[in-house]
């Protein structure tokens, strides 16, 4: 029991903070898309919103240590799309892949703006 409180309390002692705003960008096919992220963290879930050219959008995700999995769905052309992203948290930076649906796949960069 005592070993197992003390690797929790090492698994929340690196555990990354992505509460905030923040800005973003990811790449599709017809170039990129730039976005607001309003984060909320709680524990390993991640949950808030996103605003764009496409409107406002639920985010919800997890995060363990620095792996960050967030997800949201937009409106292309009528149909829902789902943007999947996973990155790596580096301070007040996010990195990684956002998945388009089946329209493949781009580069995802976010950097916090307020807290």
């Amino acid at each position: 029991m005592r070993i197992a409180m003390l690797a929790l309390v090492a698994l929340l002692a690196v555990q990354a903070d992505v509460n905030g705003e923040w800005e973003a960008s990811y790449g599709t096919p017809l170039g990129p898309q730039e976005l607001k992220m309003y984060l909320k963290q709680d524990g390993p879930r991640i949950s808030g919103h996103t605003t764009s050219e496409f409107g406002e959008a639920t985010i919800r995700g997890t995060i363990s240590g620095a792996d960050v999995k967030l997800s949201w769905t937009e409106t292309d052309g009528g149909k829902p799309l789902e943007i999947a992203v996973t990155a790596k948290i580096d301070g007040e930076t996010m990195s990684g892949t956002a998945k388009l649906g089946d329209h493949g796949e781009g580069r995802f960069h976010a950097e916090l703006t307020n807290r």
